[in-house]
């Protein structure tokens, strides 16, 4: 799954010579979290609501309010935004973004083209793409169980199931936690009531670590 198809095209910036005050507006008119920050069409950082509060004053201030709004007119975001941030581009896959975004505690990364700014893909567009990936949304049956970790496994456990009739939702195998030689492989699938009944006793026979959860 590419970047292209979950990113946002419609990108709300900011200019580095901005004010704080101006960020902040920004930020909560478009209910956004971060922005790419811009110097004669090109970016130059990006900036987060985190960054905007630290450079905030506290409500504990002593400050008036005319001393506030001077001070929040006089903060610059190019004094406070993200310099050289993380980019990806269109052809980027989710997969290196989520492990982008995860490694270095970021939340959002601008995409590039030439070094044009085309998009941003956001923590909320990981997420929305991982939900997609497992068929989360979709009503159905899950099985769990723990295979060899050898080629043809997978397969071997598919042609199992389909001795009976089912649909495969999605398929996610994963080796964290599981001793060596072994994966542990997640089917959503959909199957009526006697496939699914075959399916359980053709399944468990063969894998005593199966497990089932109905939906």
């Amino acid at each position: 799954m590419y970047v292209k198809n979950w990113m946002s095209k419609k990108v709300v910036t900011v200019e580095e010579s901005d004010t704080l005050s101006v960020a902040i507006n920004t930020l909560k008119r478009n209910r956004i979290r971060r922005m790419p920050v811009m110097k004669d069409d090109k970016l130059v950082g990006i900036v987060s609501d985190r960054d905007l509060k630290e450079a905030s004053p506290s409500k504990a201030t002593s400050l008036d309010i005319w001393e506030l709004h001077y001070l929040m007119s006089n903060i610059k975001i190019k004094d406070i935004m993200t310099r050289n941030p993380f980019t990806v581009n269109p052809g980027s896959t989710i997969e290196k973004c989520a492990i982008i975004m995860h490694d270095n505690k970021i939340g959002g990364l601008p995409v590039m083209v030439d070094e044009k700014l085309v998009g941003i893909i956001t923590e909320q567009d990981i997420f929305e793409a991982l939900i997609n990936i497992t068929g989360a949304r979709k009503s159905g049956n899950r099985l769990l169980a723990v295979i060899p970790d050898v080629p043809g496994s997978i397969r071997e456990l598919c042609d199992l199931m389909r001795k009976s009739s089912f649909k495969c939702v999605s398929i996610l195998t994963s080796t964290l936690g599981i001793e060596e030689g072994k994966r542990q492989t997640l089917v959503r699938f959909q199957a009526d009531k006697e496939d699914l009944k075959n399916i359980v006793k053709d399944v468990t026979e063969k894998y005593k670590s199966a497990e089932f959860t109905f939906e």
